[in-house]
């Protein structure tokens, strides 16, 4: 017999609305993608967005999941470029794979009946129920976010002749205009997003990050150099974690004809000594489900997963 999928009633909305935060906010306390307060600021800012309305909102549909009158769990959705978005999967029990194999098939339909054709998922590294719905079931990884903390002591390599210098103002335009491109392109690339918007959210990302643009408050951007000549480019963004001074990767690039050279790790190395130099001791960044090699890397040098977005054609 097939689950039933079922508006939440309006009276059951705020219960599952205190449930829903607490349970966001553990995710990302356990997986590591926010620390103490900062996870709870998180959530209640993705509740306010996403929920503006409460119960009556109309771009999010909240589904309770039973299976023979017993309830299993909810499932929050939000349709947004061509894709159904899961945002939020919590179970009461723990399904059976037949459950979980009849909850795809019913967001299939539904997806199919809202004429979308992929359902997307982001999941920490700590929901082993959610991982449990994706696991074996034809999702791939679209995107990772990574974490490396704290970052360890060790130097940037002096023997790879690798030198990072902040990056020119005449530098900056012909950067900023291939940045906002490449990251267009491998948002295609991820499955994310079409062509155009694509397009409308790279530029979106490049005017919040650098409004002032090689100028903007709390962003470096590096050049590589070996034996002078340029091997890549290096940006990063000065945050805050629990209080404290965090580095994010923005971008980080070797030039074509320079790769397979170790310079992709100098260049990471570089970053961490640029990090401690601002005063952080941990690093993120963000990188894409089909750049294997980076991820390779990242992982070799100490970085692990706390969020992977999955994707999968309906």
């Amino acid at each position: 017999m097939p689950l039933d999928l079922n508006p939440l009633s309006a009276d059951c909305f705020d219960d599952w609305r205190d449930a829903t935060r607490a349970r966001l906010v553990s995710l990302r306390q356990e997986s590591g993608m926010h620390v103490g307060g900062d996870a709870v600021s998180d959530v209640d800012a993705v509740l306010d967005d996403l929920l503006p309305a409460g119960h009556e909102t109309q771009t999010s549909l909240i589904l309770t999941i039973d299976d023979a009158g017993t309830r299993v769990g909810t499932v929050w959705l939000a349709a947004n470029n061509g894709m159904l978005i899961i945002v939020d999967l919590a179970f009461v029990i723990e399904p059976s794979q037949r459950q979980l194999d009849d909850l795809l098939d019913e967001l299939r339909s539904l997806a199919r009946r809202q004429q979308v054709g992929r359902l997307s998922i982001a999941l920490h590294s700590s929901d082993t129920a959610g991982r449990a719905f994706v696991e074996g079931r034809g999702f791939e990884v679209a995107s990772i976010r990574m974490l490396l903390e704290p970052l360890p002591p060790r130097e940037p390599r002096a023997s790879g002749g690798l030198v990072v210098m902040p990056m020119t103002p005449e530098h900056f335009t012909s950067f900023a205009a291939t940045s906002e491109a490449a990251f267009a392109d491998d948002l295609v690339a991820s499955g994310r997003y079409s062509a155009e918007d694509a397009a409308v959210e790279s530029h979106r990302q490049m005017e919040l990050e650098l409004p002032d643009g090689i100028d903007s408050e709390g962003q470096e951007l590096f050049t590589a150099h070996v034996d002078g000549a340029e091997v890549g480019v290096l940006w990063i963004g000065i945050r805050r974690r629990g209080g404290r001074q965090h580095v994010f990767i923005l971008d980080i690039e070797i030039a074509g004809d320079q790769r397979r050279k170790g310079y992709g790790r100098d260049l990471m190395l570089a970053a961490e000594h640029e990090a401690a130099r601002v005063g952080a001791d941990s690093m993120g960044l963000h990188v894409f489900g089909f750049n294997t090699s980076a991820i390779t890397l990242y992982e070799s040098l100490g970085y692990h997963r706390i969020e992977e977005r999955f994707l999968l054609a309906v």
